[in-house]
C-alpha cells in the first residue's frame, strides 16, 4: 500500500482520468461504427448517398465519410486495392439549386491524409464552401 498521501492522490487521479478518457474514446468509436443501409448498385464498385452532416444514408463499397471542414468530405473506399488516380467517380448534389457545385478530387488529397483509397468531395460555391447532401458513384 502506498504510504505517502500525495502519491495515493496522484495514482487515484490518474486512474480517474484514464477511465474518463477511455469512456470518451469508446463513445467516439461507438459513434463512428454505425449500421449503414446497404445500397443496391449492381454496376458500381462503390456508391453512397451522403447527408450534409457527413453521415451516410446508404452505401455500397464505402467504409466511411469524414468531414474535415465546411463543405469538404473525405469518402473512404472499402476496397483498398482501388486507387483514386485510376477511377472515374461521378458526384451529384441533392436537394439544391443550380448555383451550387460539387467537385471530386481525382488524386490523393492532403485534406484526406493523401490516401489512395479516399476521395475529397467539395460542395458549395468557389470560396464559399457549404455543407450539402450528395451522392457519389464509382463505376
Amino acid at each position: 500500500m502506498l504510504k505517502n498521501k500525495k502519491i495515493r492522490v496522484a495514482v487515484w487521479a490518474g486512474a480517474a482520468v484514464s477511465l474518463v478518457v477511455g469512456a470518451a474514446w469508446t463513445g467516439v468509436a461507438g459513434a463512428a461504427i454505425q449500421a449503414v443501409t446497404k445500397a443496391t448498385a449492381p454496376y458500381a464498385q462503390a456508391a453512397a448517398v451522403v447527408n450534409s452532416d457527413g453521415s451516410i444514408n446508404r452505401a455500397k463499397g464505402i467504409v466511411a465519410v469524414t468531414k474535415p471542414a465546411v463543405g469538404k468530405y473525405c469518402v473512404e473506399l472499402e476496397d483498398k486495392e482501388l486507387d483514386v488516380t485510376r477511377l472515374v467517380p461521378s458526384a451529384t448534389l441533392q436537394y439544391t439549386s443550380f448555383e451550387y457545385g460539387i467537385r471530386v478530387s481525382m488524386w490523393p488529397d492532403p485534406v484526406c491524409g493523401t490516401r489512395k483509397d479516399t476521395f475529397l468531395v467539395i460542395t458549395g460555391m468557389p470560396n464559399k464552401w457549404e455543407d450539402r447532401a450528395f451522392s457519389i458513384v464509382v463505376p
